[in-house]
């Protein structure tokens, strides 16, 4: 089992904070930014529009990661793989000491432990060939990467899950 897969990473304080600081803000943050935000897949696309609409390049978007523009945003990024993708967040339990983790930001992922015994067993049999193929998401970076690849969008997330799960009901 990795560490992600835990039930130390599934519940600990640090994840609890961060999850409840992003829910607690999100009103507001929301009625700042036109409000209407359904947690849709679709929304996606929004989020990608207000992000891309106040930072230009990745440097400014890593200087504002702190600020409650981003760290809501990158909650809502999450939210929508958690609601709709049947992912689950996750965060180490101690706060990582070195990049490129440093600050240690909450991801989201597939638990092992919510796959069924043959998808596990497909797993691990991708694992001794090819590596892990589970999505492994962190919404924080994954808003900033929008600033490192032209064609990079917010909406792709969304589809690597999807493919996940068709790959996981493939014989």
């Amino acid at each position: 089992m990795d560490a992600i897969d835990t039930p130390e990473w599934a519940d600990n304080p640090r994840l609890r904070t961060w999850l409840t600081a992003g829910r607690d803000a999100f009103p507001a943050w929301s009625a700042e930014h036109g409000g209407g935000w359904d947690f849709t897949p679709a929304s996606l696309d929004r989020l990608e529009e207000l992000v891309r609409s106040r930072f230009t390049t990745w440097q400014e978007a890593d200087g504002a990661r702190d600020t409650t523009l981003l760290q809501v945003a990158a909650w809502y990024l999450g939210e929508v793989q958690v609601r709709h993708c049947g992912a689950r967040w996750r965060c180490d339990p101690d706060e990582p000491e070195r990049p490129p983790v440093a600050g240690g930001y909450p991801l989201v992922t597939v638990p092992r432990t919510e796959l069924t015994d043959a998808e596990q067993y497909r797993l691990a049999r991708e694992e001794e060939e090819d590596g892990n193929p589970t999505p492994v998401v962190d919404p924080a970076a994954r808003i900033r990467a929008l600033f490192t690849a032209q064609d990079s969008h917010l909406r792709e997330v969304i589809d690597w899950f999807e493919h996940f799960r068709e790959w996981l009901g493939e014989d």
